[in-house]
């Protein structure tokens, strides 16, 4: 079983992917911090408020429509 920051940077990684979205402007919208996902893959551990955090803001991330 892979650890829970591997888990959700693996969720992370498919929804900038996804939404063809910068690390660090992830960061700055899921947490207030640019440097979030950057700390993640280098093994920060995050607690289970901050996974619930992360996984609410991808749940409900709704991109602008460019005009």
């Amino acid at each position: 079983m892979k650890p829970l920051h591997e888990v959700l940077l693996s969720e992370i990684d498919a929804f900038l992917a996804r939404h063809g979205m910068a690390a660090s402007r992830f960061g700055a919208l899921a947490m207030g911090d640019h440097r979030f996902v950057f700390t993640l893959r280098r093994g920060s551990a995050p607690r289970t408020t901050t996974v619930d955090r992360v996984r609410a803001f991808m749940r409900d991330y709704r991109p602008k429509r460019r005009r």
